[in-house]
């Protein structure tokens, strides 16, 4: 794959990529973190690949084990309790959404913006995060339950 391909084929996904991330890590600098290192990776390793037609899998799944280790390193570290520096930006709408997804279990949140914010299959999430479809259905299940009673609670 010649350098012109590899930056084509990343600049179509970038914010696919990001949203991916977004699912994992809370903070704005921690995705952007996550998915530079993904595609340097990719770049580095995209000998591996043996079959371009899986670019996208493969690219996400090295920017799910990016987002993993970023959250491992992130364990270690006290939280500031201070407000995403695009929080002022967001409609509150947006933000109440935000809130209930950060909410959610990981394994939840993940699956919900893999499948909802970025057209993934439920087979193909499977897929990504070698495990089977039943469980990312009922990932999806109970995250809709839980978002349902976030997001009712917030209702007037």
């Amino acid at each position: 794959m010649t350098r012109e391909d590899f930056g084509e084929r990343v600049t179509a996904l970038e914010n696919r990529l990001y949203h991916i991330a977004r699912g994992y890590l809370k903070s704005e600098p921690n995705c952007l973190d996550a998915v530079s290192e993904a595609i340097v990776k990719a770049w580095q390793k995209r000998s591996a690949l043996r079959d371009e037609r899986l670019f996208e899998t493969w690219l996400v799944r090295i920017l799910i084990r990016e987002c993993i280790n970023i959250r491992r390193g992130q364990k270690r570290v006290v939280p500031m309790e201070t407000p995403p520096e695009d929080a002022m930006e967001r409609p509150a709408d947006h933000a109440e959404l935000r809130d209930a997804l950060d909410s959610l279990p990981e394994d939840q949140r993940v699956a919900v913006v893999l499948h909802y914010l970025e057209g993934y299959s439920v087979a193909e999430i499977a897929s990504l995060l070698h495990t089977f479809r039943g469980t990312v259905s009922s990932r999806l299940h109970y995250a809709r339950l839980a978002l349902r009673d976030l997001l009712k609670e917030d209702q007037p």
